[in-house]
């Protein structure tokens, strides 16, 4: 009898085995993706369209990709000039700590006015200070992950200003990395800070709002600028007596920072400006666009110099060396451009990024160009001595 059954016995046991199995294997778990904030309110659907990405972490070092591990103690550095750019090379990779690209995003770099320090903001992540020359974090201000876009020092380095999905503006001591004061500013996410010379005073603008002026001390609002809406960059002149401006909509201009009046438009295109800059002497404006260019001003004639073409996407950032003699860019195209001023010439094309670079900073001394992207990286470029 026992013998009649031992085939559907063993077939039976196989099952029962195999289910087990099934169930002892543990289900994966789908990476969740990061929603936006429910308190900042949806963009207006008539805008232009901004670049949306759904949430990744940082790519992690490949052969195809080499990413340093570790940072890189500098070395003995060159002032970057028109005459050794194209001897500029990657000298350091900065990882940025917990970083995840949001879905829309924007990234922000500041030297401090000495130059010893590095703020870096860029997608979901704490926003570290790296000390430059050693590579270390000195601090992470957040103690999580954050939407951060913008960031800026005071100019005399005792605070870091910090905006983005929050829609604060947050107040950091740069020594101690701990926060001193926030409020809540615009209606939506704040894109872009910039600093008064003398420090008493702040510009911030808003993805779908206004440019608003702060007292940087009392957080009082002096004025908004509302003629247009959705802003992407704001600068401060070295005089403190303007503010200019790039927008969603393709305007770049100039407003008067004492009244908040507008004092010229300098271009209007059909893509929007990304970044808009003054020179160190506030004779020249810089400003970068969707349509793969970046463009040169005169600053008080508002003529236009030149439009650099070379960049095979949109340009995110632009950046004056010191010296007034080259401009730094960034570009969707994953590169860095380095560009004569006076001639007009693209000088050196700066590979490394394995994705869009969002913006670019000289420091204060001219001898080195900082690129962030959302490759999860901040990266050093230069000429060693």
């Amino acid at each position: 009898m026992l013998s009649h059954y031992t085939p559907f016995v063993a077939v039976v046991l196989v099952l029962i085995l195999a289910a087990g199995c099934a169930k002892a294997t543990p289900q994966e778990t789908p990476t969740p993706e990061v929603p936006a904030p429910t308190s900042t309110p949806a963009p207006a659907t008539d805008l232009p369209p901004v670049p949306v990405d759904t949430p990744t972490a940082a790519p992690q070092p490949t052969s195809a990709s080499p990413l340093k591990t570790g940072p890189q103690p500098l070395p003995a550095l060159q002032p970057i000039t028109v005459e050794n750019a194209a001897k500029v090379h990657l000298l350091s990779t900065l990882a940025i700590p917990s970083y995840v690209r949001g879905q829309i995003s924007q990234c922000s770099l500041a030297f401090s006015p000495d130059g010893s320090l590095l703020a870096g903001a860029c997608g979901r992540n704490q926003v570290p200070v790296w000390e430059v020359h050693s590579g270390r974090v000195r601090h992470l201000l957040y103690e999580k992950p954050h939407q951060m876009v913008a960031c800026a020092f005071s100019p005399d380095g005792s605070t870091i200003a910090c905006g983005g999905f929050d829609r604060k503006i947050t107040f950091w001591n740069a020594q101690t990395g701990e926060k001193t004061s926030e409020f809540i500013a615009h209606i939506s996410p704040v894109w872009k800070l910039s600093y008064s010379p003398d420090g008493r005073k702040l510009v911030s603008c808003s993805l779908t709002d206004d440019v608003r002026l702060w007292d940087a001390g009392s957080a009082e609002m002096l004025w908004s600028y509302k003629e247009i809406t959705a802003f992407l960059s704001v600068s401060f002149d070295p005089s403190g007596e303007r503010i200019a401006y790039g927008g969603r909509w393709g305007s770049a201009g100039i407003l008067d920072a004492l009244t908040g009046e507008r004092i010229t438009e300098l271009e209007k295109l059909q893509q929007p400006f990304g970044d808009v800059t003054f020179s160190p002497s506030g004779k020249l404006i810089a400003a970068g666009a969707d349509d793969d260019h970046a463009y040169l001003w005169d600053a008080g004639t508002d003529q236009l110099l030149a439009t650099f073409t070379g960049h095979g996407g949109y340009v995110n950032g632009v950046s004056f060396n010191p010296a007034e003699t080259l401009l730094a860019s960034g570009s969707h195209d994953k590169t860095l451009g380095i560009w004569d001023i006076a001639g007009g010439q693209l000088l050196r094309t700066l590979d490394g990024h394995t994705n869009t670079v969002l913006r670019v900073a000289f420091n204060p001394d001219g001898t080195l160009i900082a690129s962030i992207s959302w490759d999860g990286s901040v990266r050093l470029w230069g000429v060693a001595d």
